[in-house]
């Protein structure tokens, strides 16, 4: 446990008339990283007395946003970095207590009810066929909110429980779900769109899947320009959410998680697929 001394002294550097001071003292709270959350949180009721109202509700914040923030970029250096961990942490940039292992046993335990039912000795097209009725039907992801306006319908934490999402975190479920029970379905993305594509061993399209019909799964002829790539797609459908995100809180006029979200951003720098 931090000695309170040393926390409280953390923060009152915070206020202190030279900047590099209040610099370190801040990079010392984000190296303390949830030890320093943690006690910060137990100490509130008595630490709260000594500060201006709201003073360290909002610095709990701001420190558990730059730890995300931290560890959303240690994911991206990742070459191979999971779907759900990636959009686990662009909702914790806006769900500071979000509960990770909570969404991880969602997934699983869809997963494993999918794992059931397709098998090695079925055709692709036949295991996705049983993917998609236990996905649509069964579980029953649908589409609702066309206009991307409803923020329980833009969050990939509450659609995993609710099942109802728009036009981008549908899709994202069904990645996540698909990916999960071992099916190579994978974005392709060309221009200012992407479709889901079964790929082969040698990462290239054995047919597409039309997420927004239910799964309807047809081929069709790609130019040189939109043939695929498997490079960074885990990391381009985690920026794709998250520009999803930052358009919805620009359109209802949400500035404070839109400026989060501008921040989550931020961390892709160039690594940006769909603008």
């Amino acid at each position: 446990m931090i000695r309170e001394s040393l926390l409280v002294s953390l923060i009152t550097l915070l206020d202190d008339s030279d900047q590099s001071v209040r610099v370190a003292a801040w990079n010392k709270l984000q190296e303390l990283g949830e030890f320093a959350i943690e006690e910060i949180e137990q100490l509130l009721p008595d630490l709260g007395q000594k500060y201006q109202n709201g003073y360290l509700e909002s610095l709990l914040n701001e420190l558990k946003i730059e730890i995300v923030l931290k560890r959303l970029k240690s994911y991206l250096d990742n070459p191979d970095p999971l779907l759900l961990d990636g959009l686990l942490l662009v909702s914790n940039a806006l769900e500071p207590d979000l509960d990770k292992i909570k969404y991880l046993s969602i997934v699983q335990d869809i997963a494993d009810e999918i794992l059931l039912e397709i098998s090695d000795n079925r055709t692709a097209i036949e295991n996705m066929e049983i993917f998609n009725y236990i996905f649509f039907r069964r579980i029953g992801f649908q589409h609702e909110d066309d206009t991307v306006t409803v923020k329980e319908n833009a969050l990939i934490t509450k659609v995993l429980e609710s099942k109802k999402g728009n036009i981008f975190t549908i899709p994202m479920c069904y990645f996540i779900l698909a990916r999960q029970s071992g099916l190579p379905v994978y974005p392709v993305i060309a221009g200012k769109s992407f479709t889901p594509a079964y790929l082969n061993s040698e990462d290239m399209p054995v047919f597409y899947i039309n997420i927004y019909k239910n799964g309807i799964i047809f081929s069709k002829d790609l130019t040189e320009r939109e043939r695929p790539t498997r490079v960074g797609v885990d990391k381009a459908l985690v920026s794709i959410y998250a520009d999803h995100l930052n358009y919805l809180f620009k359109s209802v006029n949400d500035k404070e998680s839109s400026s989060i979200m501008e921040r989550v951003l931020e961390c892709f720098g160039n690594l940006r697929y769909i603008n």
